[in-house]
């Protein structure tokens, strides 16, 4: 949902706070040149002349002529029409630049800037860039962030030494990094700080010439080049698909043009058009394909899976992830204690293995322990974790799993399957539905009554849905977090036969996760109800108005673009929403590298 009361902005800036998430804040820049901001306020950085915390925008007091907004550790800035540089907030360091150690709940102007062009806020400096293309830069110095040659502080601006011709500045947000950088006239790149390892002067980063843009994060920065690459150098989340810091501008991985995706308990995969797979987030167990696991291997941003370069689809389970190739063979890798990799072995595999004796198949599905295949015939086949009979192959038990595939009872019409953690359903050509496991109770496929005009079928940890010819959507099973969208939820709200999701009329395609189900509409949008979503009824995601499809994981959900992006949103402890960090996110955030 949006910001409540803000209509007209035409810029935006979010402030960390030392890497705590409960005392950020943001502020935004409107149309008529007044400045609103929200969050945590104990040292004054809303600018409304309180300390009172707000989650609802609150006016900057006296500003009515702002051309430009940044926020840093407890601290604003604005740079205003006439040149001058306006702060508030916090002071410790003499961040806000007039002259004092003394914070300010309202704007003050910083001592003898008139001809500023361009302002950055960092953790605990600030600096502006002059319309001569030199920079000045007030504030904690600890780390050599002023550039000036020395490591103490100042209230007030001090030039930067040497800089001459910037067209661009910016700083690092975290407040014990201290980093500052300018982009030249040239698309070379200096920068200054970073204490006893980095340099009181600006220093050019290595082999880069042709940058038109820069940027910086808690302790990384990243250059955009003339062609569009990405270069990052700094901390992690580089996005060259390590976790390892680098002293010189490495690559940022470039992959375009994803047709489909899928997520699974904490790592998603997509599918791009020339036939390869990436996958980012959770690879302990090697689900990520690219020959790396462990407590190390996580990536939070893609990587590509290791030999495949064929695949026609993709599906993402609990911890193993598997893609039909264009020959119709399925390969899957990661966990395999069950069998779940089709490969007759029970040991793991960190790149793609064939599964066993499937030739023809035409779609996939992964659930959390096991994997099923539909066949050009119509029937299916099903391998790995049989505890609640979801193979569908009449056994159930300790000792019923199947390292291979085995043929689901009595299915010969299917068009359709999804598999969830302890169930499989499969979709017939009449419209109706079949399901097997543990909540259906029974180890063979049973019709799901009322359901006569199907089109699609997702199934969750112990739920199902379906999507209807009217393009309405009915769910069944557990609801004890909301998961089946009818407004009910808890211990007794379950229901063994289909209920309708409320206030639906308009899907298109739907996907369930653990606890929560989602709906794509016709118009692009996705809502979404369950536990993640805090809502027994659909609710709508926030900043997507272009989806072409949806997958949602154990926590986590992604939706693809028309323009080939994707987007992510929930649990990130990961990288599973592959945006570089493993922040939560409970807006979508794109991931990174997606895109032409």
């Amino acid at each position: 949902m949006g910001v409540a009361g803000i209509t007209d902005a035409s810029a935006i800036t979010t402030g960390g706070s030392s890497g705590q998430f409960d005392e950020g804040h943001s502020c935004a820049l409107h149309q008529n040149s007044t400045i609103s901001c929200w969050g945590y306020n104990l040292y004054g950085q809303l600018g409304n002349g309180t300390r009172d915390n707000s989650w609802l925008p609150e006016k900057v007091v006296g500003i009515t002529d702002a051309t430009a907004i940044t926020t840093g550790n407890y601290h604003s800035c604005t740079l205003r029409q006439n040149g001058n540089i306006s702060c508030w907030g916090s002071n410790i360091g003499g961040r806000l630049g007039d002259g004092s150690d003394e914070g300010s709940l309202v704007p003050v102007g910083v001592v003898g800037i008139t001809d500023a062009t361009a302002i950055a806020a960092g953790g605990g400096h600030s600096c502006a860039l002059h319309q001569n293309g030199t920079i000045s830069c007030w504030g904690n110095n600890l780390y050599g962030e002023l550039g000036n040659g020395t490591r103490d502080a100042s209230s007030v601006p001090v030039k930067v030494v040497e800089i001459t011709d910037a067209t661009a500045i910016t700083t690092s947000d975290g407040a014990f990094t201290g980093y500052s950088c300018a982009l030249h006239q040239d698309g070379t790149i200096s920068c200054w700080g970073g204490g006893d390892f980095g340099s009181t002067v600006p220093v050019k980063i290595v082999g880069i010439t042709d940058a038109t843009a820069i940027t910086a994060g808690y302790s990384h920065f990243c250059a955009l080049h003339q062609d569009g690459t990405i270069s990052c150098w700094g901390d992690n989340f580089l996005g060259n698909g390590t976790y390892d810091r680098s002293l010189v501008p490495v690559g940022v991985a470039s992959i375009t043009d994803a047709t489909a995706i899928s997520a699974g308990d904490y790592h998603s995969c997509a599918l791009q058009q020339n036939g390869i797979i990436s996958c980012w987030g959770y690879n302990l167990y090697g689900q990520l394909g690219n020959g790396q696991s462990g407590d190390d291997a996580d990536s939070s941003v893609p990587v590509r899976v290791a030999s495949i370069t064929d695949a026609t689809a993709i599906t993402a389970g609990g911890s193993h992830s598997c893609a039909l190739q264009q020959n119709d063979t399925i390969s899957c890798w990661g966990f395999n204690a069950y069998g779940q990799l089709g490969n007759g072995t029970g040991g793991g595999s960190l790149v793609p293995v064939g599964v066993v004796g499937i030739t023809d198949a035409t779609a996939i599905t992964a659930g959390d322990r096991h994997s099923c295949a539909l066949h050009q015939d119509g029937t299916i086949s099903c391998w790995g974790n049989n505890f609640s009979g979801q193979l569908g192959d009449g056994q159930s038990g300790d000792d019923a799993d199947s390292s291979v595939p085995v043929r689901v009872v009595g299915i010969t019409d299917a068009t359709a399957i999804s598999a969830g953690t302890y169930r499989s359903c499969a979709l017939h050509q009449n419209g109706t539905i079949s399901c097997w496991g543990n909540d259906d109770s029974s180890s063979v496929p049973v019709r799901i009554a009322g359901i006569t005009n199907a089109v699609a079928i997702t199934t969750g940890d112990r739920h199902s849905c379906a999507l209807h010819q009217n393009d309405i959507i009915s769910c069944w099973g557990s609801n004890t977090n909301g998961q089946l969208g009818n407004g009910q939820s808890g211990d007794y709200a379950n229901s063994s036969v289909p209920v309708r999701v409320t206030g639906i009329a308009d899907a298109t395609a739907i996907t369930a996760g653990d606890v929560r189900s989602c709906a794509l509409h016709e118009d692009g949008t996705i809502s979404c109800w369950g536990n993640d979503d805090s809502s027994s009824v659909p609710v709508r995601i926030a900043g997507i108005t272009n989806a072409v499809a949806i997958t949602a994981g154990g926590s986590h959900s992604c939706a693809l673009h028309k323009d080939g992006t994707i987007s992510c949103w929930g649990n990130n402890e990961n990288g599973q929403l592959g945006d570089g960090t493993t922040r939560h996110r409970s807006l979508p955030v794109r991931v990174l590298g997606f895109g032409g």
